[in-house]
C-alpha cells in the first residue's frame, strides 16, 4: 500500500528514528510512545509487553485507556490465550468501531514476549489507516519495550549491587567454571575467588552457586 502523503511518510520515518534512539539509549517512555503514535487517536492508546508463558504484563503504558478497559482487555487475552487475535480485535471493535489491536512477535517461537498495542483508527479513506501505519513501527516498538523491560529487571535485581570483579566472577560461575579455573582465568588466587563467591552469595541472598547462576541468567531474555 502506498503512503499517499509525503508528510505522513516523513513523520513515520522520524518516528522510526526516534524509536531507534530510544532502543540504543534504553529511554523508551510514555512521551515517546505518544509521539510515535501520532497517526492514532491520543485518547485511546495502550501498549503492553506480555510474557507468552503466563500471559503476564511486564511493562505497559496507557494514554486515555481506562483501567477498566485494560482489565477487560487483559481478561480477554487470558481467555483466548493469545491464540485468536481476531477475537481480541472483535472485542475492541464491540466497544468502539474504530478500535483495533496490533501484535508483534506473537508467532515467533524463539521469542518469549509479544507486544500488544490497542488504538483507535481515526484515518479517513484518503489516507493510510492507523492499522496500516502501525505495522511500520511495530518491530521498533517491540524492541524498545524489550529493552525497557531489560533495564527494569537489571535495576531491580540485586545483581547491580555487585562490583565489577564480582560480576565477572559470577559470569564465569554461570559458564560452569570452578573456583580454581576462575582464578587461573582472572590471574587471582583460588582463595580470592572463594572470597568473591561468598560476597556474591551474600549480596544476592542466594543459598548456593546454582541460585546465583539462576539470578544471573534471568537477566538474559
Amino acid at each position: 500500500m502506498f503512503l499517499g502523503c509525503t508528510e505522513e511518510l516523513s513523520s513515520i520515518l522520524k518516528a522510526i528514528e526516534l524509536l531507534k534512539t530510544s532502543i540504543k539509549d534504553r529511554s523508551f517512555d510514555l512521551t515517546i510512545f505518544e509521539e510515535v503514535m501520532f497517526f492514532a487517536e491520543k485518547e485511546a492508546l495502550y501498549i503492553a509487553l506480555i510474557d507468552k508463558s503466563n500471559l503476564s504484563v511486564k511493562t505497559d503504558y496507557s494514554i486515555g485507556y481506562s483501567p477498566n478497559q485494560q482489565q477487560q482487555l487483559l481478561k480477554t487475552i487470558n481467555c483466548t490465550k493469545l491464540n485468536n487475535v481476531n477475537l481480541l480485535k472483535s472485542y475492541a471493535k464491540a466497544r468502539n468501531p474504530l478500535s483495533d489491536i496490533a501484535t508483534y512477535d506473537l508467532d515467533n517461537q524463539d521469542s518469549g514476549f509479544v507486544t500488544l498495542v490497542a488504538f483507535n483508527n481515526k484515518r479517513s479513506n484518503t489516507s493510510a489507516p492507523a492499522s496500516y501505519l502501525i505495522e511500520l513501527i511495530l518491530p521498533y516498538l517491540h524492541k524498545a519495550q524489550l529493552f525497557r523491560y531489560e533495564s527494569m529487571r537489571a535495576f531491580n535485581s540485586p545483581i547491580h549491587l555487585l562490583t565489577g570483579r564480582e560480576k565477572e566472577v559470577l559470569d564465569w560461575i554461570s559458564s560452569g567454571k570452578t573456583n580454581g579455573e576462575i582464578g587461573m582465568i582472572l590471574g587471582i588466587s583460588q582463595y580470592t575467588v572463594k572470597n568473591h563467591v561468598a560476597k556474591i552469595l551474600e549480596k544476592l541472598n542466594a543459598p548456593n552457586r546454582s541460585a546465583a547462576m539462576a539470578l544471573n541468567n534471568e537477566l538474559n531474555i
